[in-house]
């Protein structure tokens, strides 16, 4: 134990700073800081609304699995819960639910609101007089004692009704009911969609809201949206990397207990991965004032690479040799590893992507820290005497002996690369549903839910942008009369039907009779009915009122939760101005509609397809481009640290385990994406290290020498095969990427750099 002790102690104050760092640090999660810039105004549109649009922060819910009046009851329940709860900006489900103060003001701007300038005239205000008796006679009468004396003409309920307009669902029992049954209700919660720490909370309020609400046994609550989408994502890949972690620990310990035959060896690996985690996490908080979470998990896989440097540093020590001795000897060959291994990750901090740049100076940082820590730590802190099993001799007899076989291999390697071009390569993923973590069934339900409760599916939106908000509503209300002239008939959802412009609103209040003309028309429409003379005098005071209003602009909106729900999608601010949203509400020609909005001007349609297809595609050649300038630096790099024909032997092993990787990722259906890419990142910085631990050996040292090597080499093969190869089998499209590209890409590294490796004989 007094041996372990300084190592022991080491680790115990790298957990504490470990600790303190993470308190201290900015952990962040916005995707948007891996999205390529916009190279159009319809990808910045795009990459607005991914960031901060107000599609992300819708959720649906639907209860089923009891009958109709059991899941009204529900419903209702966890409608007036969810609605006193300040996380929800608009909780719908078909059940009135309008505030005293939201009655008061849009009673007031009725006329404004709603177009009923013919609803004035003697025939009309007879047949409104008429309807009113009527609902007096009736189970509504209730309703109409409350609006019809000071709203005969039903401009207040006809404004309700026309909003509801061209709801898909049904009303049943007083709630939203689709067939099955099943109840629905459509909420929007305050957090951003991205937020997935809200984003949870808020789905735990649906939850809670319903358990408080006594279901009926067998029923069951169903629950999507992006917010929804977004944390039980996070959740799941939570899950796995919990999974990965403890099975690959258990693995990789108990390998490493076999080889070493000492449990000591998993702290001599930890040492260095903690001193590279600490560096990169203290370097980039430093440069970027926060850390991103996917850059902590990325820096943390790449330092993988770091687990290499001490199993390399023990296993190629020579019989006698002090670690000392060992680290001052190896430490050229290493010191040429992270040189090139950082210059493939520089070129990321140029990027222009602040993921990118966040994962490249957390990965080249922590690189760096951890080869010091292997060169200048471990021979100070480690014990002498960890014994190494040899390899079985036939197995280092096959290995050495592939250099022999290099023509053939060669040979393989021109096949499949001729192959691979004559096939059109690997497919790239433009689909950007296929890069969801979510369930292909929990997005079937999400589709099925959306129909139900009539969410638009939206594929293509059209966006106005003016200087303010007035500027905005008339734009949007000029751009639909336009699209309607055009001869677009489908219906299209845009912030003036729920708000009209200031200049609408007076001339529909300038339209109104005046006082003394109304009252005329009233008294002559009243005539023969048993109405009392001052019956509708709170009708003619308020249409009196109405007149001296001012126009009801977006800022007073306060008192109307539901009008502002409603209209926040459509209508915001965006930088210095705003911006103005029409959704069409079903399929329109999208040549047709394209022209139509030629004729109107700033009005841009933005297919959400097409550009979410063309930003995966920038994102990968932007990846692309810049993983082959770090690869010439890599070159250059090599040519110098091991001469021109060692440079590119090694250079030839990176090549062709590349090549080999993406030509059975293609034989296998696998679609490329940024996952695959980044991976690629990690996969070269491991083959670099077999590459040149194999080239160095038999060349500087002799055949003893190599097989330590081989050992060494194979030893980290196989962690590395041992960790990534549990990735493969998530179903999480980062984790299945990165664990499959990773695995397919060590073994042929590893293959690779046994065959290139100078020539020697085999241990006899």
């Amino acid at each position: 134990m007094r041996r372990l002790l300084p190592l022991l102690l080491a680790l115990a104050l790298l957990a504490a700073a470990f600790a303190g760092a993470s308190r201290l640090v900015t952990l962040r999660g916005d995707i948007a800081d891996f999205l390529p810039a916009p190279a159009t105004p319809e990808a910045a549109f795009l990459l607005g609304e991914l960031r901060s649009g107000a599609a992300t922060t819708l959720l649906i819910a639907g209860i089923e699995g009891a009958a109709a009046e059991d899941l009204a009851r529900v419903s209702r329940a966890m409608g007036d819960a969810l609605a006193a709860d300040a996380r929800f900006t608009l909780v719908a489900n078909g059940a009135p639910r309008l505030a005293e103060e939201e009655v008061a003001l849009l009673m007031a701007h009725r006329y404004a609101l709603s177009p009923a300038a013919d609803a004035f005239t003697e025939p009309a205000l007879r047949a409104a007089l008429e309807g009113v008796l009527d609902g007096l006679r009736s189970s509504a009468e209730p309703l109409v004692r409350r609006f019809a004396f000071a709203d005969p003409t039903g401009a207040f309920l006809g404004l309700l009704r026309g909003w509801a307009d061209g709801a898909a669902v049904r009303t049943a029992h007083g709630v939203w009911m689709a067939d099955g049954p099943r109840a629905l209700i459509l909420l929007q919660s305050r957090a951003a969609g991205l937020d997935t720490d809200a984003q949870g909370a808020t789905a735990d309020a649906v939850r809670a809201a319903f358990a408080a609400a006594a279901p009926p046994d067998g029923a069951r609550l169903l629950l999507s949206g992006p917010g929804i989408f977004a944390a039980e994502a996070a959740a799941t890949v939570r899950a796995d990397v919990k999974l990965v972690s403890t099975l690959s620990f258990l693995l990789v310990g108990a390998f490493l207990f076999w080889r070493y035959r000492s449990p000591l060896m998993l702290a001599v690996v930890a040492l260095p991965l903690a001193v590279g985690t600490l560096a990169g996490l203290i370097v980039v908080d430093a440069v970027f004032g926060h850390v991103h979470g996917a850059a902590l998990g990325f820096g943390m896989t790449m330092l993988g690479v770091a687990d290499d440097y001490p199993i390399l540093l023990v296993t190629n020590r020579a019989p006698g040799e002090s670690l000392r001795d060992a680290a001052r000897r190896l430490w050229p060959t290493l010191r040429l590893a992270v040189a090139a291994a950082v210059a493939g990750l520089l070129p990321m901090l140029a990027s222009g992507f602040p993921g990118l740049a966040q994962l490249g100076l957390f990965a080249a940082t922590g690189l760096v820290g951890a080869a010091l820590a292997t060169r200048f730590a471990l021979p100070a802190l480690l014990p002498e005497g960890l014994a190494v099993r040899p390899l079985p001799e036939r197995l280092a007899h096959a290995l050495l002996r592939l250099p022999a076989r290099r023509g053939l291999v060669l040979g393989a390697l021109v096949l499949v690369a001729a192959a691979l071009v004559a096939t059109g390569g690997p497919r790239l993923e433009r689909d950007l549903a296929a890069l969801s973590p979510v369930p292909e069934p929990v997005r079937m339900l999400d589709g099925q839910l959306r129909a139900q409760v009539g969410a638009p599916d939206v594929r293509t939106v059209l966006a106005l942008a003016a200087p303010d908000a007035e500027a905005a509503l008339q734009a949007a209300e000029r751009a639909v009369a336009a699209l309607r002239a055009a001869g677009i008939a489908g219906a299209i959802d845009h912030p003036a039907r729920w708000l009209p412009s200031a200049a609408t609103q007076r001339a529909r209040l300038a339209a109104l009779p005046d006082d003394a003309t109304l009252a005329a028309r009233l008294a002559a429409a009243r005539d023969g009915l048993p109405f009392r003379a001052t019956a509708f005098d709170p009708f003619l005071r308020e249409v009196a009122e109405a007149r001296a209003h001012a126009p009801l602009a977006p800022a007073d909106l306060a008192a109307t939760p539901l009008l502002a729900a409603r209209l926040a999608p459509l209508l915001r601010r965006d930088g210095e101005g705003w911006r103005a949203l029409l959704l069409p509400a079903e399929a329109i020609d999208p040549a047709a509609l394209r022209a139509a909005a030629a004729t109107v001007p700033g009005l841009m349609v933005v297919d959400i397809k097409a550009e979410t297809e063309a930003l995966l595609a920038d994102g990968i050649a932007t990846a692309l481009r810049w993983g082959a300038v770090g690869g010439a630096l890599v070159l250059l790099l090599l040519g110098a640290g091991r001469g021109l024909m060692g440079g590119l032997r090694i250079a030839a092993a990176l090549a062709g385990a590349l090549l080999l990787t993406f030509a059975a990722l293609a034989a296998m259906g696998e679609r490329i994406t940024v996952f695959h890419l980044t991976a690629a990142l990690l996969l070269a910085g491991v083959g670099l290290d077999y590459a040149l631990f194999m080239s160095r050996s038999g060349v500087e040292e002799g055949t003893d020498d190599a097989a330590r090597a081989l050992g060494s080499i194979l030893t980290c093969m196989l962690t590395t095969l041992l960790t990534f190869g549990l990735l493969a089998l998530c179903r999480t499209p980062v984790l299945h990427a990165t664990g499959l590209t990773v695995c397919l890409g060590v073994a042929s590294a590893f293959l690779l750099a046994c065959t290139l490796a100078p020539r020697r004989d085999a241990p006899r």
